[in-house]
């Protein structure tokens, strides 16, 4: 019966996994046949039941091993398919809500709760509002009812009713203004009627949502008193947001932050535009109080404990996380599942030890009994009684031990499941703990109601409760992480022996084991391998494991005897004395954690300590299958699996075509960034923006791209003009290796009309600006044309139409001009891109760099239309994501001249489409969206001029 149950779950959860795949959500028929197809199998299974006790021996007709494999096929069958219609059903309901088109960035108001990224507060956590965060913050929000507003009416007419009965002369005066300000009152309450009315019906499509809000040093703040105000998780507010939908840039590589706010079950995203401070209502939670309590004590490092205590890493700046990044030990400070079963492992100990020394105790008075010759009451009781009330001394019952042996496996399991419940509780009720608390709980059950259970059946009934209690966990990479771990740990302890060696022996090679077993994962989700993590953790976990939980208890302690000491009215002695000792117990901790700190800031200090890998996630995938099939136990067939699981790693080191040439257009949201590679050669045009001295589309774009396309050196590099949105990766490229023989190009620096450059048998042609330009903007931008004597690309920059017309006018500007494909002028802006000049370019394609929504509402509407009056098919990097145009070698390639002669594949329709990575067209642009010239997938050998 387990078997089959575990078959099942098993299946179940493989239905409900393939949803991480699935370009699209089902559609109504294909639910319907889902639907079909588990009908007929949970009505073959019931009937197989119901014909036979024991499905191994009989169908009507067939033999035995038929009936056991259409048993079980349907069993399969019926779990596959109810794993994925309950992902199906997820997803259609979490799309079931969008944000109305007409609320897109537009001003409403809301009142809503902060449930994670709030700031530590300092002091009275009551009325202070300073913070030791930045001066940026992020918060995920709860959007809730907003409070009626009080009107103030009664005041007036109680001014009226004293003004009445005054005898003074100017009674009718005073009479007269009353009436004066009674009618203004009336006036202004009606309009601020209104305004709460307005106020609801902007709010009430948003009540129960998710939304992910930034407050930035532009946000207006109305009646703060701090400098930099901040809001702390737990704080009700009322602001003035723009909002837009769920949404994020798409490329190859990178963070996916368009997934990860699904996963939150977040539905917009946005910008508070103005915060009244005095609306704020502060529901602190006692886990914010225990963080709040870590800044009060003289301790070294406080943004640690906070991190590992309570889980609050907003305080973390970059430093803090490429230490963990470098050294693997993210999992450690934050609440994670490991620290759930540290706290359930030292609950279980102290239980055994209670038990041990209340035996070992009632021995022990026994003995003393016997020796002082003392009366034992329990032993003279029976016999009073029986001389008393003449009854029989009934005989000891044998089964007592094992009933008393039955409570205590009840009382032990029971207090590690609530302390663990607490620690969950205080934890935020963080999924990798919640998850982790469930494989306890089945666990716990299991061993309460003696059910016989391998490992294998534990470990799925955790993943399958798992899935059906956060269905869109299977999007996170958590998830992943924390599965692998158990099935690893599974796996090594049952495939080697390890009873017989000693415990220490078997945690280290288990540890390092794990650490080279989880590195396909690492090389999945997070494009690097750490080698010092495999050290680090060594020496790391057993620190952390033998810290935490005295930390957290003295952190309880300290946290209590603050609220009765704040209590107190005379103050409280013994209050003040434990949180003081309290305090000296908890800075010989953190004197620990402080040589702890040192010992990987040492080991991340070397060159070797992480490594970034860029290869295909599939061949990590297979990398990750072959580690399983590795330790998995011997079978017939293992050797030609593991033969067969290499061959993708084999096609790693095959060479790309070194005369094919591609154009990478990068999603750099309201920016341009394009690179051009051939072979393992490249050049950059424009890299993006950068934020508070952050260039997060040259760091974790654009270099981990050219890592993927196996790039050597990038040879040339051109910023168009000076602003942000193209220059702002100037200083993390000129910091980069594959940089250090680059030639740099600006406007006022090499990039010059007439100018003529040969990269790699390619042609830059530079158009624009004259030469000796001293300007560096719009106008100025360096335009060139990048052709192989067949197909070309117009790089024009961020020109406009005065400059447009300039180049026109320049000798043989129609030849030069014309090229294949077109990076719009300026994002498409209403300013660029003439009638004129499309028609001298005729590109075959044009790609638009936008950001999603932007404020500008790039590409304007007339420049949309007329590109489509023109013919001209165009893409639009936040419709379509990354994009991609491979130029074969020769026109040879393609046997049919009416083709466009090059390939345009996109990261959300043809290279990552996923259902819940869904492109979203510009609001403005809603009309003529069906037009023939806009395309979504690949395009190659389909378009003509």
């Amino acid at each position: 019966m387990v078997n089959r149950i575990t078959i099942w779950l098993i299946s179940f959860c493989l239905g409900a996994l393939s949803a991480a795949f699935w370009p699209r959500l089902p559609t109504n028929i294909e639910l319907t046949i889902l639907l079909i197809a588990l009908c007929i199998s949970c009505l073959l299974l019931i009937l197989l039941s119901l014909h036979s006790k024991h499905i191994n021996n009989t169908l009507f007709t067939l033999n035995a091993k038929a009936g056991k494999g259409i048993y079980y096929g349907c069993l399969v069958l019926s779990g596959c398919v109810i794993g994925a219609l309950m992902e199906a059903s997820v997803g259609y309901l979490h799309y079931a809500w969008q944000l109305p088109n007409d609320k897109i960035q537009k001003e409403i108001t809301i009142r809503a709760r902060v449930l994670k990224g709030g700031c530590i507060p300092l002091g009275n956590i009551q009325t202070e509002h300073a913070s030791t965060c930045e001066k940026n913050y992020k918060y995920v929000v709860k959007f809730i009812a907003l409070e009626p507003t009080t009107l103030a009416g009664n005041l007036v007419h109680t001014d009226i009713t004293t003004i009445s009965h005054n005898q003074s002369d100017n009674r009718r005066r005073r009479l007269d203004r009353a009436k004066e300000i009674e009618k203004e009152s009336t006036i202004q309450d009606e309009k601020d009627n209104e305004t709460d009315k307005q106020t609801v019906s902007d709010a009430e499509f948003l009540i129960g949502k998710k939304g992910l809000l930034t407050m930035s040093t532009y946000t207006v703040i109305k009646d703060a008193e701090a400098e930099h105000y901040c809001l702390h998780n737990g704080d009700e507010f009322t602001a003035v947001v723009k909002l837009k939908p769920r949404y994020s840039t798409q490329n190859p590589v990178g963070f996916n932050k368009q997934k990860q706010l699904l996963v939150d079950n977040v539905h917009v995203t946005g910008y508070i535009k103005t915060l009244r401070s005095t609306s704020v209502t502060h529901k602190h939670s006692f886990r914010l109080r225990m963080a709040t309590v870590l800044d009060d004590i003289d301790i070294q490092n406080r943004i640690w404990w906070q991190a590992l205590l309570v889980g609050v890493r907003v305080n973390f700046d970059k430093t803090h996380w490429q230490l963990l990044q470098i050294t693997g030990t993210g999992h450690l400070f934050s609440i994670s599942g490991m620290h759930l079963g540290v706290v359930a492992a030292y609950t279980f100990v102290f239980c055994g030890i209670v038990l041990f020394v209340r035996s070992h105790l009632k021995i022990l008075l026994q003995r003393v009994v016997v020796l002082l010759r003392i009366p034992d009451w329990r032993s003279c009781w029976p016999v009073y009684k029986q001389r008393c009330c003449g009854r029989q001394i009934p005989r000891k019952n044998n089964k007592l031990n094992a009933i008393l042996s039955i409570k205590y496996r009840i009382a032990v399991i029971g207090i590690v499941w609530v302390t663990c419940g607490f620690y969950a509780a205080l934890s935020g009720l963080a999924l990798p703990v919640v998850r982790a608390y469930v494989l306890l709980s089945i666990a716990s059950l299991f061993a309460l109601f003696f059910i016989a259970y391998r490992p294998i059946h534990l470990a799925t009934a955790m993943i399958a409760v798992c899935i059906l209690l956060f269905p869109l966990s299977i999007l996170s990479a958590s998830f992943y992480l924390s599965v692998c771990a158990v099935l690893y740990i599974w796996l090594l302890t049952t495939r080697y022996r390890w009873q017989h060696q000693s415990r220490f022996k078997t945690l280290l090679i288990l540890q390092l084991m794990l650490g080279v077993l989880m590195t396909p994962l690492t090389i999945i989700f997070f494009n690097s391998i750490s080698v010092a993590g495999l050290a680090a953790n060594i020496i790391a976990v057993p620190v952390i494991t033998i810290i935490l939980p005295p930390a957290l208890l003295i952190l309880l302690v300290l946290t209590v005897m603050q609220g009765v000491r704040a209590s107190a009215i005379n103050g409280n002695e013994v209050a003040d004395k434990v949180y003081n000792l309290a305090e000296r117990l908890f800075m010989y901790l953190d004197s620990t954690l402080s040589w702890l700190l040192s010992v990987l800031r040492y080991i991340s200090q070397y060159d070797w300590a992480a490594i970034a890998i860029n290869i295909d996630s599939r061949a990590a995938a297979c990398l990750l299958v072959f580690m399983l099939v590795l330790i998995a136990p011997s079978w017939r067939y293992k050797k030609h699996a593991l033969l067969v699981l290499t061959i993708p790693f084999l096609a790693l080191y095959i060479p790309s075509n070194p005369k094919q040439w591609k154009l990478h257009a990068l999603d750099a949201g309201q920016a341009s960034a394009i690179v051009i590679t051939k072979g393992d050669r490249a050049m950059v045009i424009d890299s993006g923006a950068s934020f508070q001295n952050l260039a997060y589309t040259a760091s974790s774009v654009l270099l981990p791209l050219l890592a993927k396309e196996r790039v050597k050196a990038i040879d040339i590099i051109v910023h168009t003009h000076k602003d942000n949105d193209h220059a702002g990766g100037k200083a993390a490229l000129a910091s980069s290796p594959l940089a250090k023989k680059a030639k740099w190009f600006s406007p006022t620096k090499n990039c010059e009309r007439g100018r003529v450059e040969r990269w790699n048998e390619l042609t830059i042609h530079f158009l624009w600006p004259k030469i000796g330009n001293t300007i560096n903007n719009n106008d100025h931008s360096c335009v060139l044309k990048i052709t192989d004597g067949q197909h070309s690309i117009l790089l024009p920059g961020d020109i406009e139409r005065t400059t447009e017309y300039a180049i026109l006018n320049l000798p043989n500007s129609k030849e030069n001009l014309k090229a294949d494909i077109l990076i719009a002028p300026h994002h498409g802006s209403k300013t660029s891109s003439t009638a004129v000049f499309l028609k001298s370019v005729a590109p075959k394609a044009a790609i638009f760099t936008q950001g999603f929504e932007n404020r500008w509402q790039f590409p304007a509407k007339e420049v949309v239309t007329r590109y489509e009056a023109l013919n001209i098919p165009y893409y639009m990097t936040s419709f379509h994501g990354y994009l991609t145009v491979t130029f074969p070698a020769d026109l040879n390639t393609y046997p049919n001249h009416n083709t466009t002669g090059f390939t345009i594949h996109s990261q959300r329709f043809d290279l990552h489409q996923r259902w819940y990575l869904d492109a979203r067209y510009p609001t403005h642009l809603q009309v003529g969206f069906q037009s023939q010239s806009f395309h979504t997938g690949s395009v190659g050998g389909i378009l003509s001029k």
